[in-house]
């Protein structure tokens, strides 16, 4: 399996790639359009949908959530201890973090979450920002999402208590010689 993220950082690099037909409908919206339009939206748009025709393991993060989702790399946090994607517009955990409160529980890569404490979060646009804003939380803070898991037919609720979850740069690691 393999991901692709693109951050926004890409705009700072563009000077080196060569004008492409995005940027050309680009020139054309901003001079003949008759309204006035918001470019970064519409450019930001173009790479969200321009990355979801990858595969569903790529995303595109803009730099307003890039520093959010660096945080957990730095050692450790408080949530409910999962890694997700955004895919079509649903929220997919794509891993539980080891001993975290949600692996404990029975979370699984593939779960659906399209309930934070009674919300619906699916086919509502939410960011990466949105989703870390509801499944953070200080440790002993309660979350209750809705899953859906493929294979049964009612969502399946699972109220989750936050608690410190640490990052280990390795799961596993194996001596090849004594």
């Amino acid at each position: 399996m393999s991901a692709f993220v693109l951050c926004a950082s890409i705009s700072a690099n563009a000077q080196f790639i060569q004008p492409s037909k995005v940027d050309h409908a680009m020139e054309i919206i901003k001079y003949y359009y008759v309204d006035t339009i918001n470019e970064d939206k519409i450019m930001e748009s173009a790479l969200v949908a321009m990355i979801k025709e990858l595969d569903p393991h790529s995303s595109y993060i803009p730099l307003s959530e890039l520093q959010a989702m660096n945080e957990p790399l730095v050692g450790k946090f408080e949530g409910i201890g999962i890694q997700f994607n955004i895919h079509d517009d649903t929220i997919m955990v794509t891993q539980t973090i080891v001993g975290g409160p949600s692996e404990k529980l029975g979370l699984r890569a593939g779960d659906r979450i399209v309930k934070i404490d009674t919300q619906n979060v699916a086919g509502i646009k939410i960011t990466n920002n949105d989703v870390i804003k509801k499944l953070r939380g200080d440790k002993g803070t309660k979350v209750t999402v809705g899953i859906f898991r493929r294979g049964n037919e009612a969502l399946i609720d699972y109220t989750i208590t936050c608690d410190q979850i640490p990052l280990f740069s390795m799961d596993a690691s194996y001596m090849v010689t004594p």
